[in-house]
C-alpha cells in the first residue's frame, strides 16, 4: 500500500458546524474485489491521511464507532501510531504486531468548482401610505418602490474524498469508494454516516 502524500487542508475547519439531521456526505461509486466479503472484516485499523490531527482524529473515531457498532473490531490509527503522518511503515509495523486482517484509508480525492450565472432581477413592492389618514388608506393611495439585484456569479464547491480497503495478508486493494461533500465543513462530522453507507454497500 502506498499512501498519496496528502493535500494537507482537506478537510479544513471542520469542527465549525454541528452535524445535521441529514447527511451532506454520499457515497457516489464503489468497487469491490472478488471474493471479499464484508464478514471477512475480524479487525480492521481506521487511517485518515490528513496532517491536521484535529480533523484525523474527528474522522477516524466516527469511523471507527460506526464499524463496532456493526460488529466489525477497530482501530484508530492515532491511537494505535500516534499523532504523526500515518505512513505506510508505521501502518505496516502496526497491522503485522496486532494482528490486524484490514487498512481502511480515507483521502483527499479533488475538488470540483460548478459556477453558473444568476441574471439581474427588478421587483417592485407596494409599501403602503406614508403617515396615511383615514380617506387614503380606504381609497388606496400608497407608494411603491422598485429594487434592483445585480447579475453575479454564483459557485458551488464538490470535495471528494476516496476510501480504499486493503487486506494486510496480501497487500492488495479489495475495496475502494469516492464519496462527495458539499458542505467541506461536514465531512468530519459524517464520517460515522458515511462509515454505515460504506459497510452496507460492502457485499457479503
Amino acid at each position: 500500500m502506498n499512501p498519496k502524500t496528502p493535500l494537507l487542508t482537506w478537510l479544513p475547519a471542520l469542527l465549525l458546524v454541528a452535524l445535521s439531521g441529514c447527511s451532506t456526505t454520499k457515497l457516489t461509486d464503489s468497487w469491490q474485489a472478488p471474493g471479499f466479503q464484508r464478514k471477512s472484516m475480524d479487525s480492521v485499523l481506521v487511517v485518515a491521511m490528513t496532517a491536521n490531527s484535529t480533523h484525523r482524529i474527528l474522522f477516524e473515531e466516527g469511523f471507527r464507532k460506526a464499524l463496532l457498532n456493526r460488529g466489525i473490531q477497530a482501530t484508530a490509527s492515532h491511537t494505535a501510531i500516534g499523532d504523526a503522518m500515518p505512513n505506510r511503515d508505521a501502518v505496516t509495523a502496526y497491522v503485522q504486531k496486532h494482528g490486524i486482517d484490514f487498512v481502511v484509508v480515507s483521502d483527499y480525492a479533488g475538488t470540483t468548482v460548478t459556477k453558473w450565472a444568476v441574471p439581474e432581477s427588478v421587483r417592485t413592492y407596494y409599501t403602503g401610505p406614508y403617515y396615511p389618514t383615514y380617506s387614503g388608506y380606504w381609497s388606496g393611495y400608497g407608494n411603491t418602490i422598485t429594487m434592483t439585484r445585480q447579475s453575479y456569479v454564483d459557485e458551488k464547491k464538490t470535495t471528494m474524498l476516496s476510501t480504499s480497503i486493503f487486506e494486510v495478508k496480501s497487500e492488495n486493494l479489495v475495496w475502494v469508494g469516492r464519496s462527495k461533500s458539499f458542505n467541506v465543513d461536514s465531512i468530519a462530522n459524517d464520517a460515522n454516516d458515511l462509515a454505515n453507507q460504506i459497510v452496507r454497500e460492502i457485499k457479503n
